[in-house]
């Protein structure tokens, strides 16, 4: 698959997560909706509307401040610094450097051997087949 397919996929898998994202967020907004108004209903049979009122926005001012100290914290522990790509490529490149130098040291002829077979079977991979 070229480079373009693939990012049409990620694309589109995001597109899709994104939108059903929305959904279950409206549908669990919905639900809490619906709970917060039981629960309204039922602190009115035990007493008056006003004091109600007050006990539930004061525990719905406590839930949102939980919430938001909790996802403070996940934000916080999912910006730690990962290695770049890059470096990471570059690692694998000297290690393969010191391989094949080692490879050549030790048996010429078997990385001459080897070192074309690398090239034919990468020049088949990237070449453009058709599917």
């Amino acid at each position: 698959m070229d480079i373009s397919g693939r990012i049409r996929t990620v694309l589109r898998s995001a597109a899709l997560s994104a939108g059903l994202g929305v959904i279950v967020l409206g549908i669990v907004m919905a639900a809490l909706w619906f709970l917060i108004a039981a629960c309204f209903i039922w602190l009115i049979d035990h007493m008056s509307a006003d004091a109600a009122a007050a006990i539930l926005g004061g525990a719905l001012l406590v839930f949102a401040v939980v919430v938001a100290l909790i996802g403070g914290a996940v934000i916080r522990k999912s910006r730690r610094r990962y290695p770049s790509l890059l470096s990471e490529f570059g690692g694998t490149i000297g290690l393969a450097g010191r391989l094949v130098g080692m490879m050549v040291r030790k048996d010429p002829k078997k990385a001459l051997i080897l070192s074309i077979i690398a090239g034919a079977l990468a020049e088949y991979i990237a070449s453009d087949r058709k599917k």
